[in-house]
């Protein structure tokens, strides 16, 4: 395969080592190489991992009666050499040399590891070695039992970096312990093989020695050493080498070898192998932007774009050879905060993407950054669909044993979103005025232009508009007042409010009335029935305003705008771009340790270069109290989630400050080792940067770029200021 020497090898008889090395080197699809319980067991608990070719197997029958390669092959990096190198070329020079050696050799496995060796012809389809021959003029070296292995010549690829021919490696994981060296071991030892092939799919630069045959390998050592004193030093200095090998075997012995050269000694052992330590890098065949065209017609959003460029030979049976597309949507859908094109970076939603973001089930690969496809090197052209936010984050649940379903609040918070044009369209609820406004009146009561104008300017209050100048609800003029005529309309423009007139019935002499859709010349009275002319009446008529739509409830839309508020500040942790949120939603147990619950919000997001999900859930209230059963509910879900990859922050949110009994039981939502619970006030809910206000208070800085950052502030703010209090 291009590229298989960044493959690891799993040895499924310690499961424990064999499930770190799938995590680590994030792996796509798992190919059988031998049989037994053991391996039956591995792939049962990897169900996430499907084979994703119709024939099973690293060769596939074709009709012909011959076989083909069903992943792209080395053919591809040679076809390349060719063209750059030998074709056309009078003066061509050996491009390759490949050796062979005895079976019976003890080194015969270092040698296969080191080196390569081409399967039969009869086995896979292809005759490689003509191949290599004739496109690269290849060369045939025979290792003689015994003898000195020859140090492989610089400027010729062998079968291992032909293997590795043009391909990059990624940036988003960086490994900071690829020190190159040797690994020091037992050539018939099967851990030592395995370490030392696993270590350099790692990316790390590696030779093997056996102290054993130190005669047969001494000139590549001295070779090998030489080339490492002479690379660009690193970070921490001259670049040293480094003697990795199993922890329970000593090197002393060989470290003496070494002379006066600077040595790492590197013990290689489980835990190495868990992110931590080494860190498997994502190399890539090649890569190209696209403009793709969006088709939001039929409900989800569906992207279509042309792969261009694509770094494949043409004609080398590109039908049959399969490759992993890695599709990085940038911005994603400007705009939806229903649906996304990012796929956060959890494979055991292989199959929920497969089915939700392409038409076939088992092609679909979770990736940091993207989302793997694996497709034909033939295919011209892609097309991917947009993940429901709602359905996302319920298979997330649905991971760790919990039940998730939209919950009536949570429509309704929905529901007003959509109605203001999306999460930021409700940032007039920020303004203390209209929050007022809006809660003063019954949806019976209607108000005068003139008592609106006076409530969102607030004068006289303690949060007057004057405080919210800084505050864009709409585009206006850089520097310009916002004014409480402007929020008024804005309001009116969102169907916060509906404007209308009052009437007086001449017969019962109440009055009542009527929104602007439906006055006319003639009205019925809604206490009475009469019917009466209202055209003497308009005479100096003043408009008279209502609350309308979710706003016209008497259940003030179940307690949606502290958690409007709420949304608004953690998205600005995470652009929503690269995450989502879903209002609130009822959370069972499946499996899980939790009772019945539901959390106002969910906001999920990654972190950083190392792909953490990061999930935030919560209580967000008006002014009713928190309560000793809200945090434990909440508790219990955020503990659900293994620690080992998921970040769970508990937040509570309220339009009024928190009693000292709510911040002593608050406090029991952090773990044991971490700050999880966030507290957020109006204080920190109205101001643009969340803590623009707090800062002034408390020695914190006035933003906040994580939900960590936010626990932390949590802490210093309500619970370590407590005890400086004495409290």
């Amino acid at each position: 395969m291009w590229g298989g020497r960044y493959n690891p090898i799993l040895p499924v008889d310690d499961l424990g080592l064999a499930t770190a090395l799938v995590k680590l080197f994030r792996v796509d699809a798992l190919v059988q190489l031998s049989e037994g319980a053991a391996v039956d067991a591995f792939l049962a608990a990897h169900k996430h991992l499907p084979w994703p070719m119709m024939s099973n197997g690293l060769f596939v029958g074709t009709m012909r009666d011959g076989k083909v390669p069903a992943i792209v092959d080395i053919s591809h990096p040679a076809i390349r050499l060719y063209e750059e190198f030998i074709k056309n070329n009078p003066n061509a020079q050996p491009g390759l040399d490949f050796y062979d050696w005895e079976n019976a050799d003890p080194l015969a496995d270092v040698f296969l590891c080191s080196l390569g060796a081409f399967p039969s012809a009869e086995e896979c389809g292809v005759d490689y070695a003509a191949l290599v021959q004739t496109s690269l003029l290849g060369i045939g070296n025979v290792i003689q039992r015994e003898g000195v292995v020859p140090v492989p010549r610089v400027e010729r690829e062998t079968i291992a970096t032909l293997n590795c021919a043009y391909m990059q490696q990624h940036y988003a994981v960086q490994n900071h312990r690829d020190w190159p060296g040797f690994y020091v071991g037992e050539a018939n030892n099967f851990d030592d093989l395995v370490n030392f092939w696993n270590l350099r799919a790692a990316g790390i630069q590696l030779k093997f020695l056996d102290p054993l045959y130190a005669s047969r390998l001494g000139a590549g050592a001295r070779h090998w050493t030489a080339t490492i004193q002479q690379m660009p030093p690193t970070i921490q200095g001259p670049q040293h080498i480094a003697l990795w090998h199993r922890a329970e075997r000593p090197i002393e012995d060989v470290s003496r070898d070494f002379g006066d050269s600077e040595l790492i000694q590197c013990d290689v052992h489980e835990s190495i192998w868990n992110g931590h330590n080494v860190r498997a890098p994502i190399m890539y065949f090649g890569d190209g932007t696209a403009l793709a065209s969006v088709d939001e017609s039929g409900g989800a959003a569906t992207i279509s774009f042309a792969l261009t460029d694509k770094p494949f030979a043409e004609g080398r049976d590109a039908h049959e050879q399969h490759y992993v597309l890695s599709v990085n949507p940038g911005i994603g859908l400007y705009r939806n905060e229903q649906a996304t094109l990012h796929t956060p970076f959890i494979p055991e939603l292989n199959e929920f993407y497969g089915r939700k973001a392409h038409t076939i089930w088992n092609v679909a690969r979770s990736e940091p950054d993207s989302l793997g496809i694996v497709t034909s090197a033939a295919d011209n052209h892609e097309t991917l669909h947009a993940l429901n936010a709602n359905e996302l984050v319920i298979e997330i649940f649905g991971q760790v044993g919990i039940e998730a379903a939209p919950s009536k609040a949570g429509l309704i918070a929905s529901t007003l979103i959509r109605q203001m044009g999306g999460l930021d369209g409700c940032r007039a609820f920020r303004i203390a005025g209209v929050r007022t406004l809006i809660e003063n009146h019954k949806p019976h009561q209607s108000f005068d232009r003139s008592a609106a104008m006076q409530i969102i300017r607030g004068q006289g209050h303690d949060r007057p508009l004057s405080d919210y100048q800084e505050l864009y609800i709409e585009p206006r003029k850089v520097g310009s007042e916002l004014k409480n005529s402007s929020v008024l309309s804005y309001l009116l423009e969102k169907g916060v409010f509906r404007a209308g007139l009052k009437f007086d019935c001449p017969s019962c002499q109440l009055e009542f009335w009527r929104s602007l859709d439906d006055a006319r010349s003639r009205l019925e009275c809604d206490y009475c029935g009469h019917g009466f002319n209202a055209a003497p009446q308009l005479r100096d008529k003043a408009w008279a305003f209502r609350r309308s739509g979710l706003f016209g409830n008497d259940d003030h839309q179940e307690g949606a705008i502290p958690v409007l508020l709420t949304l608004q500040q953690l998205g600005r942790m995470h652009s929503m771009s690269h995450g989502v949120f879903t209002t609130a939603m009822t959370l069972k147990s499946k499996d899980a340790a939790i009772p019945d619950c539901e959390t106002d919000f969910v906001v999920m997001a990654e972190r950083g270069r190392d792909h953490r999900i990061q999930i935030a859930i919560g209580e967000a209230k008006t002014r009713k109290p928190i309560t000793a059963n809200d945090v434990a509910k909440l508790k219990a879900v955020a503990d659900t989630f293994p620690a080992d990859r998921y970040d769970v922050y508990v937040v509570f949110a309220r339009l009024t400050p928190f009693s000292a009994d709510e911040i002593e039981l608050i406090k029991q939502a952090n773990g044991k080792y971490a700050r999880r619970a966030i507290m957020l006030t109006e204080r920190e809910l109205e101001p643009y940067f969340v803590y623009e206000r707090t800062a002034k208070e408390f020695d914190i800085e006035r933003t906040a770029v994580s939900f960590e950052n936010m626990a932390i502030a949590t802490a210093r703010v309500f619970f370590e200021q407590r005890r400086r209090e004495g409290h």
